[in-house]
């Protein structure tokens, strides 16, 4: 019988270069689509909520595949796993309806990018976290907050190399939380992003913490379309998915309801 199954994976950025499939690397769909074939025999074409660039690490990206598979849908993970190298890892399975597209049907994911604020290089923790050697002003960073929430034209934060039809994206939550006393979170939620904008995000809170940009700027460089204004692309091992969120429920925690509460959670705070 002919089945739609959506997967949750969680995979470590620095084992692949990223998620979609590529002719000369190594990447996270071709890993679990040859995976699959190695288990079942079954040829798969695998698609993949966010197409994640090298480096960069998923908690819980969504997937789903077709597949006639006789494997009980409560043991599809635990068998896929069996397979799976290092580094990558099916959390969850789920039969959705046919006509479910993991790509098209998200509406909302939630990211966290993570700066580690030391003097000194990061060591053990150098694939997660990205180096910042000078101090940085989080009350002006936590003031900036505001300014990307809501529906704008965020073509300033993208970088060239993603075509893509428009430009007009909506942010509806952001916030910064330190998780040690040198490792500072910022978490963006929105209905969708453009090719390395969270690190754009990252990077511009980065350049209004240490004074290269002035916070009151933001509105008129977010209107200008200027990529050049504004910081600096972050390097990708400091960004994760956390959660992609769907109108319905599908694996807990990532329904529409759970979305606005999320994000109305985090618009615009600052946990210290």
């Amino acid at each position: 019988m002919v089945q739609n199954i959506a997967i949750k994976i969680s995979f470590d950025g620095s084992c692949f270069h990223g998620w979609q499939f590529q002719k000369n690397a190594l990447t996270v769909q071709e890993v679990l689509q040859n995976s699959w074939q190695e288990l079942t025999g079954e040829v798969i074409q695998i698609v993949g909520s966010s197409r994640t660039d090298s480096g960069v690490h998923a908690k819980g990206l969504i997937a789903n595949f077709i597949t006639k598979t006789s494997i009980p849908i409560e043991k599809i993970h635990l068998a896929y796993n069996t397979v799976l190298p290092e580094g990558l890892a099916v959390i969850a399975a789920k039969k959705v309806p046919l006509e479910f597209n993991a790509r098209f049907d998200s509406i909302g994911k939630h990211y966290s990018y993570y700066l580690f604020i030391e003097r000194h290089k990061p060591t053990y923790l150098r694939n997660f976290v990205a180096h910042i050697n000078q101090s940085l002003d989080i009350e002006e960073m936590k003031a900036a907050l505001s300014y990307f929430i809501g529906e704008k034209d965020f073509a300033s934060f993208m970088d060239q190399g993603s075509p893509v039809r428009h430009t007009v994206r909506e942010i509806t939550g952001i916030n910064l939380k330190f998780e040690t006393k040198n490792i500072l979170e910022i978490n963006v939620f929105g209905d969708g992003f453009l090719y390395h904008m969270v690190r754009i995000i990252a990077g511009t809170l980065v350049y209004i913490g240490n004074g290269k940009i002035n916070k009151s700027d933001l509105p008129d460089l977010i209107l200008a379309k200027d990529r050049r204004r504004l910081g600096k692309t972050m390097p990708p091992q400091g960004l994760f998915l956390n959660r992609v969120y769907f109108e319905n429920e599908l694996f807990g925690d990532d329904s529409l309801q759970n979305f606005l509460f999320d994000a109305s959670q985090r618009t615009g705070k600052i946990n210290v």
